[in-house]
């Protein structure tokens, strides 16, 4: 497993039980501070479990999860949501708010005047094709066009001004969060999150693609009915053996004609 150094999140010993059934078994992981960390397994494996403990909605069993060296539990509710943004798999918003009011909900958290938040706002409209949408109420959208509002929300809520620099020792947290976007949108999405984490942002995010994972994460976190099998570099985890391991299917991996990342094909 990988030591990281300068780790804004660290889950130590960490279990989950719910119904009397394990369902996170003693995860041992950090988060490298600004890298992106791809969170991959099968169905039910524990992912959205996973996130649910890093974001403090569910409180672990067992172990601690600690975000800058505190103890998730002891942050107040408004000095976590200055450091940590959660996308969910699936938003339960469903009243006819326009398009910017969504996205200006990520700037509640801050204090940084209207002036600082529209340019942040309108930035990240600009940048996830939804600016002409503005006005329109959130209920009309198509599933991409909500999807692409609630990433411009989580974003406003660590990107700090219009020139996307993000808040300092902050997190995001993204389940599944390219699930209803079409290709060029899912690649838009990736490369935004690379210049983030770039510029600081320590990210994760589940994802169910292992390829998009190897082209854009700097780490992958393998999980398995509830335990952490591997965590390592892309070229370390993203092997045969373990991808047998973790889904139970025979792939061949090579290396990309252009990133040299490895690409994985599922045999025939």
């Amino acid at each position: 497993m990988k030591q990281a150094q300068n780790a804004r999140m660290l889950f130590n010993a960490v279990s989950l039980s719910r119904d009397s059934m394990t369902v996170l078994d003693d995860i041992n992981l950090t988060l490298p501070a600004g890298e992106i960390t791809a969170l991959l397994g099968p169905n039910g494996a524990g992912k959205t479990s996973l996130l649910h403990c890093a974001s403090g909605v569910m409180k672990c069993s067992a172990g601690r999860v600690l975000l800058n060296e505190k103890d998730i539990q002891l942050y107040t509710p408004l000095a976590l949501a200055k450091k940590v943004a959660v996308l969910p798999q699936q938003s339960g918003l469903n009243f006819p708010f326009s398009v910017e009011d969504v996205v200006a909900m990520g700037r509640y958290p801050h204090s940084d005047g209207q002036v600082c938040d529209g340019k942040i706002i309108h930035r990240l409209m600009d940048i996830l094709h939804i600016r002409d949408l503005a006005k329109r109420p959130y209920t009309a959208l198509s599933g991409g066009e909500k999807q692409r509002t609630q990433v411009a929300r989580v974003l406003s809520q660590v990107v700090s001004n219009e020139q996307l620099d993000v808040y300092e020792n902050s997190l995001l947290l993204l389940d599944e969060p390219i699930a209803a976007l079409d290709m060029p949108h899912q690649s838009l999405l990736m490369a935004l999150l690379q210049t983030l984490a770039a510029k600081g942002l320590t990210i994760l995010i589940v994802l169910h693609d292992v390829n998009l994972a190897a082209t854009y994460a700097d780490n992958i976190a393998l999980l398995k009915a509830g335990r952490l099998l591997a965590f390592d570099s892309v070229s370390k985890v993203i092997t045969e053996a373990m991808i047998k391991q973790v889904y139970d299917v025979d792939v061949d991996i090579i290396a990309h004609p252009k990133t040299a990342k490895p690409l994985v094909i599922r045999e025939v």
